[in-house]
């Protein structure tokens, strides 16, 4: 139970969110007011927020329908609000940590109201869409594919007696895979190396070669020689080249144009922005600065440039 209310006490503190304005006001909500603390009110809108969050949990939900239980959850944004007064008073709106994460929801809200709001999936023309798939062929096409099994030991002598077996259909490929491979990558796997294509780079490239080269399913092949040491090969699926109809691809596209629209008026605020903004930019120091990637420590969000289309050849959003 204590966990819970703990839970509970943490996502006030995300789901509740006040916003206190010059004197320290919080924004209005809905429903009846169930408190206040100076000036701020909390109302049955603002617990339904905070249930809101576990409609998928309806063991939740029911805990917290009696009247004790929605005390509970009312002294805990009573706390959040005590909380934050304090924290005011004691000046921590004037921390830079705290003006950093301000800053990064301003924006975030920002773009959300006068750029996503505004620029809509309709707002792509199906004519757009329709030139993208035409213009872009290869990334809609997915290559031609082969699955086999595999069976891995070190010396070549062995694995010319296990191509013998298995071409003699001796015993079940899967039980020449328990006996003899060393790959305890893919032995659980009964020697499955899953589907790939032409351009994999987690298979050695001599045996990307010799699986396509295996004419028939079923087929066994090798041995087959590699940095990792000799391979028997098993032709067990394959699959043609296909390329993927505009209807499947349609969304994808959709999206992909929808986020340049929305990057394009993003630039075009910033633009406008600039006009009335003074910019400055110390290129000597630009220049003396070296970068390096580090984890995420709040900074915000560049939008920098899409890497580009994934390797299966789909859309990225």
């Amino acid at each position: 139970m204590r966990l819970c209310l703990l839970c509970f006490a943490a996502l006030a503190l995300l789901a509740c969110k006040p916003k206190p304005g010059p004197a320290g006001k919080s924004a209005p909500r809905t429903g009846p007011v169930l408190a206040r603390v100076d000036d701020a009110e909390i109302t049955a809108g603002d617990l339904q927020e905070v249930l809101n969050r576990y409609a998928h949990t309806p063991f939740v939900l029911a805990r917290y329908s009696t009247p004790e239980k929605k005390k509970e959850l009312l002294d805990g944004l009573i706390r959040y609000e005590l909380l934050a007064r304090e924290a005011l008073r004691r000046g921590y709106d004037h921390d830079p940590d705290v003006q950093r994460i301000a800053k990064k929801q301003m924006v975030a809200l920002f773009e959300k109201r006068e750029i996503n709001d505004q620029l809509r999936s309709d707002d792509v023309p199906v004519a757009d869409v329709e030139k993208y798939y035409r213009e872009h062929p290869a990334e809609f096409v997915r290559p031609e594919e082969v699955r086999v099994s595999q069976i891995l030991v070190r010396d070549e002598s062995t694995a010319r007696r296990i191509v013998a077996e298995a071409k003699a259909r001796n015993q079940s490929f899967r039980a020449l895979v328990e006996s003899y491979s060393q790959d305890q990558d893919s032995k659980p796997r009964a020697g499955d190396l899953m589907f790939f294509d032409r351009k994999t780079t987690r298979v050695p490239k001599a045996v990307v070669e010799a699986a396509f080269a295996i004419p028939q399913v079923n087929d066994v092949a090798g041995p087959v020689a590699s940095d990792k040491g000799f391979h028997v090969l098993r032709l067990t699926e394959r699959r043609p080249e296909v390329t993927r109809p505009l209807a499947e691809v349609k969304l994808d596209i959709q999206k992909r144009l929808l986020d340049q629209l929305r990057a394009q008026r993003r630039r075009e605020l910033a633009d406008e922005a600039r006009k009335t903004i003074h910019v400055e930019i110390y290129e000597d120091e630009l220049a003396k600065l070296t970068l390096a990637a580090t984890p995420d420590g709040g900074r915000p969000d560049l939008h920098l440039p899409s890497p580009g289309p994934r390797p299966s050849g789909a859309p990225t959003p």
